[in-house]
């Protein structure tokens, strides 16, 4: 995942900064590249895990703890299932069908067999990102990788001609996918991370506070919104699809 720098900027603005200009991104040792790098995805995280937004829910079939894995820890709770939580979860919405649960430390305990989690994703993946060498060079080989049969990707042990060789690609943010935010989040997440900026570049403190409470609002509204629809599917009010007659 990389830094989206548009979003830095009006960030920045926000903060009463100016923008960072291509030079100072490209030479990597700016003290306000820095400090952008140092917020940006904590405070991406923490926007993503704040609020139940809509655009970003998941779900997934959970798959029972395998008793016999180096990560299975003994099921002490009343429940009688315990689930590994996804990898890219950063926030528990709800089972499906409602279904009390707990959730402690990694795992999730509940009564549900095949359980399904609603949730807020975080787009972590654990995985590099690779992207294919244009011109490959005998000299380079130890830097290169090659996909094996099972789709992997395996270093190259030695230099053959015609082969496609991969590299990892440099990124902000490794094992982290670019994120898909619609508007409201990202205005959230721009507030927040202005807040964030504004603290630790000047120090003032009322402009934090205004950039946080501007955020708190953008999510509550959300949130409010959110719950309506929600209240709305449930009554089986019409959809504006079918409103339009779009069915």
């Amino acid at each position: 995942m990389n830094i989206d720098r548009s979003l830095v900027a009006r960030a920045l603005a926000k903060a009463g900064e100016e923008p960072v200009t291509d030079a100072e991104w490209n030479e990597g040792t700016s003290s306000r590249v820095r400090i952008v790098k140092e917020f940006y995805h904590a405070v991406l995280l923490e926007s993503l895990s704040s609020y139940d937004w809509t655009s970003q829910k998941k779900r997934a079939r959970l798959e029972v703890m395998d008793s016999e894995s180096e990560e299975a820890e003994e099921n002490l709770t009343g429940y009688a299932y315990m689930y590994p939580l996804p990898a890219d979860c950063t926030k528990v919405v709800k089972l499906e069908g409602d279904e009390p649960y707990i959730v402690e430390g990694a795992f999730i305990y509940t009564d549900v067999e095949n359980a399904v989690l609603l949730y807020i994703r975080n787009y972590f993946t654990g995985k590099y990102v690779y992207e294919k060498v244009a011109v490959p060079n005998a000299d380079d080989i130890d830097k290169y990788y090659v996909i094996d049969e099972e789709g992997d990707y395996i270093k190259a042990t030695s230099y053959i001609m015609g082969t496609d060789y991969y590299v990892i690609k440099e990124e902000d943010y490794n094992f982290y996918s670019d994120p898909k935010l619609d508007p409201v989040l990202s205005s959230y997440f721009e507030c927040r991370l202005a807040s964030c900026l504004a603290l630790k570049l000047t120090g003032d403190t009322d402009k934090y506070q205004m950039l946080f409470n501007e955020a708190q609002i953008i999510g509550m509204n959300a949130q409010k919104k959110s719950a309506e629809m929600a209240r709305n599917r449930a009554k089986g009010n019409p959809t504006w699809v079918e409103q339009l007659g779009l069915e």
